[in-house]
């Protein structure tokens, strides 16, 4: 197989991730509309009490005022922030090498890209993950990845031919009655492993470090309220919604998107073949550095950060086997020596 084509604009953009933001979704602007929502609210607190309409009637107009200002800022800040983006993806495309006339060939023992500058050569051995999309297949290698357009294919039975090879190579060490089991991760799953990982895999120091700041934050509002706030309705309310506000834009910026689709995965002594409607991957067990489970879960650590999340209630039948192959392959996850079970493999 011998494909030509070229690195097109349209081609590199689909490729990125989409602008992240627009008007009105940014953490930080809900949490300042939260805060002027709670000046607003304390303004008609004071009114409602009779403890004076101009006091309350200021913090209600500064707190619309503030909110008015604040979207904006905001509208200004995206179409500023979205000329930035758009500049940033035209400077990486200028700064890819050799894009024009590239040339890409594959047989049963590899695949080569030929640029202007040169020629990379791989064995289909190094391939680690194949995905694709509408206009790409993207694969990786242990050396790094591979992106080619589909529209460098002549027809689509060669789409169909290329899939084939790169998936059949992907695999090529998989048992062919290695076991499999499928399932679907709810939002309960990643709620259990996060209490997991926080609790047994060290993730408690990141949440001991966001409370001894809160701490710090309460104990510095408190030392204003007693000093300077104690007859200023506005600075009283700022300070509220400061201390409500923000631990609120902390946690909707760390909120992380969840994938709830099915995904089969196989294995056997060599490691793991994962698979979901999109993507293809495959993981030998020297690449985990350990395990933990729990609330019906194990957790796989590729790194102290990073971990494969799987359902003990998949595991039926066959795939019960898959329990004792982690337990036997893999050591419990130790946060303080994260690396001492990919340095005893190392050294083994």
């Amino acid at each position: 197989m011998r494909l030509s084509y070229s690195v097109q604009f349209e081609d590199f953009v689909s490729l990125q991730a989409p602008f992240p933001t627009t008007a009105g979704s940014n953490a930080g602007f809900k949490g300042v509309l939260g805060a002027c929502a709670l000046i607003v609210l304390l303004g008609v607190f004071l009114v409602v009490q009779g403890m004076g309409i101009p006091v309350g009637g200021f913090l209600i107009g500064l707190g619309l005022l503030a909110a008015t200002g604040a979207y904006f800022y905001e509208q200004r800040s995206v179409r500023t922030n979205k000329e930035k983006y758009d500049k940033k993806l035209a400077a990486d495309f200028q700064r890819i090498h050799c894009r024009e006339q590239r040339i890409f060939q594959a047989d049963e023992t590899g695949f080569t890209t030929t640029f202007k500058c040169g020629t990379v050569t791989r064995p289909w051995s190094e391939l680690t993950s194949f995905s694709e999309n509408k206009t790409h297949f993207a694969f990786n290698t242990k050396m790094g990845g591979q992106i080619l357009p589909k529209s460098a294919f002549p027809s689509e039975a060669e789409i169909t031919e290329f899939r084939a090879l790169a998936t059949g190579k992907l695999h090529y060490d998989k048992p062919a009655t290695a076991p499999h089991f499928d399932f679907a991760l709810k939002s309960d799953d990643y709620r259990g492993a996060y209490w997991i990982h926080t609790l047994k895999g060290g993730g408690w120091r990141g949440l001991a470090k966001a409370i001894t700041i809160y701490a710090l934050m309460i104990y510095g509002v408190f030392t204003l309220w007693n000093s300077i706030a104690a007859h200023n309705d506005g600075v009283r309310a700022g300070l509220i919604g400061a201390l409500i506000g923000l631990p609120l834009v902390r946690l909707a910026s760390r909120k992380r998107r969840q994938y709830l689709g099915p995904m089969r995965v196989h294995f056997s002594n060599e490691g793991l073949y994962l698979q979901d409607p999109a993507n293809q991957a495959r993981t030998s067990w020297f690449q985990f550095v350990g395990y933990l489970e729990g609330n019906g879960l194990f957790l796989l650590y590729y790194n102290p950060k990073l971990y494969r999340i799987i359902p003990k209630r998949a595991l039926t039948g066959h795939a019960a086997q898959f329990q004792t192959l982690v337990q036997t392959k893999l050591s419990r996850y130790d946060y303080r020596s994260p690396n001492a079970a990919l340095e005893t493999k190392t050294a083994g």
